[in-house]
């Protein structure tokens, strides 16, 4: 078998490059499909949760719970994020989910 010449090998290696490429692009995409189930997931728990503190006239913001959530948040993560912008997504959602608590519709 003859040798792949330096153009041949270069049309390999990107090829090899692309392919991998496409293998990692397709793994996020898994990954963020489960991260959208997942926090689909969590607001319907969020959301038995207000009902039943409705039922009990309880009021649905408690910091306490929130500032323990973060701090949970904050032990679970092992890295590479950094502790303060695992804490900044979660603030995010735990704002996001605020916005569902307050729908009367729901």
């Amino acid at each position: 078998m003859p040798a792949l010449s330096l153009k041949e090998k270069g049309v390999k290696m990107e090829s090899d490059w692309k392919k991998k490429l496409g293998v990692y692009r397709e793994e996020i995409n898994d990954i963020d499909k489960k991260l959208v189930d997942l926090l689909n997931d969590r607001a319907v728990v969020v959301m038995k949760v207000k009902k039943l503190k409705q039922k009990e006239d309880v009021p649905l913001y408690d910091a306490r719970r929130e500032e323990e959530l973060i701090e949970n948040i904050a032990k679970y993560n092992k890295g590479p994020l950094y502790r303060d912008n695992i804490i900044q997504i979660f603030e995010n959602i735990l704002r996001n989910v605020q916005i569902l608590e307050k729908d009367e519709s729901l």
